[in-house]
């Protein structure tokens, strides 16, 4: 606990000085002239027109991607990204594990998943779900060994935030374990049990091709007939510290002897991540947890609060999402929706894949110009937008807006993409710089609810890196028994 504590200190010492630079809005780029206020000087210095900002962002390409080694004439630079690349989560000593360590935690091997499915899922899913069900099932045989005699037949697995049952249906069909998918949305829960229905006509062909024909469990499996209902059922409903998980169960699965749960959650939402915590620590009856939080953009702060919120979906949202921990409330330490935004933003996916900001950033940033030139004001945000060039965008978006631009023409609007030319280069890159605090951001997230586990006394709680961080991005799992 102390460790996590101290890491957590750490990096929070390197944030607070730049939280106004992180929460800045990019729509502000050029109107409050972003780059002087908050790029160092050494390094608006080493970057002078178009050809130095080309230079920097294969930078920051390839000091985040170890393919890719090359040298470059930016030291200033060069020095930042070292000096980030060391506050990232896998270069903190003693606060995350391995899938191998885990193994050792457990003192077993980890469940493998052994058929392969890509039919019904993308590569990013099926990465994934390989992984993920494998480490589920075996904390399921970590609870079975531990309090019921090896007994795998009492263990479930309630899996928050089902979606469309990518997680819970293989944990049911490979591993043969009841799990019970919750989804507070009716639509997720039917998306899920046509899914269930597709999968029975893919498992036979599955299994042939993986040579599992003469395992026992996959035999018997094929000879009664494929049929994944029986050990996986799905439910809408919206979990809380109330749910009588064990009348849940037993209304989906009247023949289950389940009395102990294991609390699963692949990429749950908002403040659905730290509830299934409060869960776990709370309901005696689950005693392990696997969950792997996502759109943290959606977490609801103690200390702050976010005037942009959608307060419809408060109520599937409830609580509190950061801080957590006793540590981190007792600093009232905020992050902010944008600096949470950044949080969720992947260095090493963009640097793998060598992605460019997208140019609608420099046509938002632009379009606060021509609203200014309009004397309009606005307090809704633009949205997504489809469009061929600067000048689609200025029309669809003050159409959106409702902001008459008639007196603005296309030639204007030209103009203004034409003189701003090098400074939309330099939002680019600015763009990518905020994005080297993105594993700063998520790390606090993450070792926030690390250190709440510790602190509620679980000292078999982890921070396991499950998945590759290119394909999946949210790649870090909390993991716990008790």
């Amino acid at each position: 606990m102390d460790v996590v504590r101290g890491q957590l200190e750490r990096l929070v010492e390197v944030l607070e000085p730049q939280m106004e630079f992180l929460n800045c809005h990019m729509v502000d780029y050029l109107v409050k002239g972003h780059w002087r206020t908050y790029i160092p000087g050494d390094i608006r210095k080493e970057l002078n027109g178009v050809s130095d900002l080309l230079g920097a962002k294969e930078v920051f390409w390839s000091q985040f991607d170890s393919k890719t080694q090359v040298s470059y004439k930016f030291p200033a630079l060069i020095e930042h990204l070292e000096n980030m690349k060391s506050y990232k989560l896998d270069a903190l000593p003693d606060v995350t594990i391995t899938l191998d360590q885990l193994r050792m935690a457990f003192n077993a091997s980890l469940k493998e998943t052994r058929l392969k499915m890509p039919e019904l899922m993308s590569v990013k899913k099926c990465h994934e779900v390989e992984i993920a069900s494998g480490v589920v099932a075996s904390l399921c045989t970590v609870i079975a060994g531990k309090i019921l005699d090896d007994d795998l037949s009492k263990v479930a697995v309630v899996d928050a935030g089902d979606g469309k049952g990518y997680l819970s249906s293989r944990v049911a069909l490979e591993h043969g374990i009841k799990v019970l998918g919750i989804d507070s949305n009716e639509g997720h829960t039917a998306s899920a049990e046509k899914r269930r229905d597709k999968l029975k006509k893919k498992v036979r062909k599955a299994v042939q091709k993986a040579d599992l024909t003469n395992d026992e469990y996959f035999n018997d499996l094929l000879e009664n007939g494929v049929n994944v209902e029986p050990n996986y059922r799905t439910t809408t409903k919206l979990i809380d510290f109330d749910t009588n998980l064990i009348e849940m169960v037993k209304e989906q699965f009247p023949d289950s002897e389940a009395t102990q749960f294991c609390l699963a959650g692949l990429h749950t939402c908002g403040n659905l991540g730290p509830n299934c915590l409060r869960l776990f620590h709370q309901n005696p009856h689950i005693k392990a947890l696997c969950n792997v939080g996502c759109c943290y953009h959606l977490l609801i702060e103690e200390f702050i609060v976010d005037r942009y919120y959608n307060q419809d979906k408060v109520k599937d949202n409830p609580g509190v999402g950061f801080p957590m921990s006793d540590f981190l409330r007792a600093k009232k330490f905020y992050l902010g929706r944008n600096a949470r935004n950044v949080a969720a933003e992947s260095i090493d996916r963009s640097a793998f894949n060598r992605e460019n900001p997208s140019d609608k950033l420099g046509y938002r940033a632009m379009l606060e110009i021509v609203l200014q030139q309009l004397g309009a004001e606005v307090n809704t945000q633009v949205g997504k937008i489809k469009c061929s060039n600067f000048v689609d965008y200025s029309r669809k978006s003050l159409g959106r807006l409702n902001v008459d631009s008639s007196g603005i023409s296309d030639e204007f609007l030209n103009d203004l993409e034409n003189k701003f030319h090098v400074e939309l280069e330099q939002l680019k890159v600015f763009y990518l710089y905020r994005m080297t605090y993105a594993p700063i951001l998520e790390a606090v997230i993450l070792l926030d609810r690390l250190l709440f586990l510790k602190e509620c006394g679980y000292k078999n709680s982890f921070l396991v890196k499950l998945f590759d961080p290119v394909v999946s991005p949210r790649c870090y799992s909390i993991l716990a028994f008790k």
